[in-house]
C-alpha cells in the first residue's frame, strides 16, 4: 500500500538564518535600554547575574547554563554588572512573518531544564573560539543545535499559541507568490495591483486573502519586510544609511529614518549601535 501524506515542502519553509555567533565575556558594557530587533537572540550564560526587562514587565533573570531566547520584535532592556561568559547567537526564522512571531512569542523564553541539550550548547563554546564566527563547519554545527533548541521551544508552546503557529506552518498560502515577489524585489515599487496580478486575483480579493493568511495588509507587510532588510544591513554590514535606504526601497534617507524610528523605536544609527548586545 502506498503511504500518502502532505508533501514535506508544505511545512519545510521555515529556516534558520544565522547572522552571528560568539562566546564572549560580558560586563557592564552589555547594558542597553529600549532594545528591539527584527532578529532573534539565543543566550547561554556561564553564571547568573544578567537579566532582561521587557517594557512594562518584571526583570527576567538569565539563569546560569540555561537556554534563553529573546524573540524578534520584543522591546527590552538588558542589565549586567559582573563578568559573565556569554554564548550567544543572532538569527532569523526565515519564512515566519512578524505578525506570527509577535502573537506566538511575545516575550523572552527559557527552555525547560534539559541536561543533554544544555551540554550540547556548552560544547559550542570551544568550537566558536577555535574555528571563528565565520567558519562554515562551525555555522552548520551551531545551526543544528539551534534547530534542536527551537524544536524544544515549539514543543513547549502554550496551546493557543501552538495552534496559531501550526495553522501558519501547515496552511496553504494562496498569496505565497506575492510574498516571494516582495522579498525578492524590495527595492522596487510593490503596488497591490502588481502583487494581486502575480497571484491571479483581483485587488480586493487579494488584499482580503493576504490579511487573512499573514495578519497584515500587503502595504504593512511590504513596509515590515523593508524594515527587516534594512535592520539586517544596519546590524551586520558597514553600508551607509543612504545605501541601505535605497537598497530596501525607501526614496531617501529622511523618509527611511522616519519610518524606521516609528517601527523600531529608535533611529537607524542608534539601532546599529544597540545591535552589539
Amino acid at each position: 500500500m502506498k503511504y500518502v501524506e502532505s508533501p514535506l515542502h508544505e511545512i519545510d519553509h521555515l529556516h534558520i538564518r544565522l547572522y552571528v555567533a560568539h562566546d564572549v565575556t560580558i560586563d557592564r558594557s552589555w547594558n542597553a535600554e529600549d532594545v528591539s530587533s527584527t532578529y532573534w537572540r539565543f543566550y547561554v550564560n556561564s553564571r547568573a547575574g544578567a537579566s532582561v526587562l521587557v517594557t512594562g514587565g518584571e526583570p527576567y533573570p538569565l539563569a546560569a547554563h540555561r537556554i534563553h531566547f529573546v524573540p524578534a520584535w520584543v522591546r527590552w532592556t538588558c542589565h549586567n554588572v559582573n563578568p559573565i561568559q556569554h554564548l550567544f547567537a543572532h538569527f532569523d526564522l526565515v519564512g515566519l512573518p512578524g505578525a506570527v512571531v509577535r502573537s506566538c512569542f511575545p516575550g523572552p523564553i527559557t527552555l525547560p531544564a534539559d541536561r543533554r541539550l544544555e551540554a550540547e550548547c556548552e560544547e559550542l563554546r570551544p568550537l566558536v573560539r577555535a574555528r571563528g564566527a565565520r567558519d562554515p563547519v562551525m555555522a552548520c554545527i551551531f545551526k543544528a543545535v539551534l534547530y534542536r533548541c527551537f524544536a524544544r521551544l515549539l514543543d513547549g508552546l502554550a496551546s493557543a499559541r501552538a495552534q496559531r503557529f501550526v495553522r501558519f506552518a501547515h496552511g496553504h498560502n494562496p498569496v505565497a507568490e506575492a510574498v516571494r515577489h516582495i522579498d525578492e524585489h524590495l527595492a522596487e515599487p510593490l503596488p497591490n495591483t502588481l502583487l494581486a496580478r502575480r497571484c491571479g486575483f483581483g485587488e480586493g480579493h487579494f488584499t482580503r486573502l493576504f490579511r487573512q493568511h499573514l495578519g497584515q495588509t500587503p502595504a504593512q507587510y511590504v513596509l515590515e519586510r523593508r524594515i527587516v532588510a534594512a535592520a539586517e544591513q544596519l546590524a551586520f554590514s558597514d553600508l551607509s544609511i543612504e545605501r541601505i535606504a535605497a537598497s530596501c526601497g525607501f526614496p531617501d534617507r529622511f523618509y527611511f529614518s522616519r519610518m524606521f524610528r516609528r517601527r523600531m523605536g529608535q533611529p537607524p544609527a542608534a539601532y546599529r549601535r544597540a545591535s552589539l548586545v
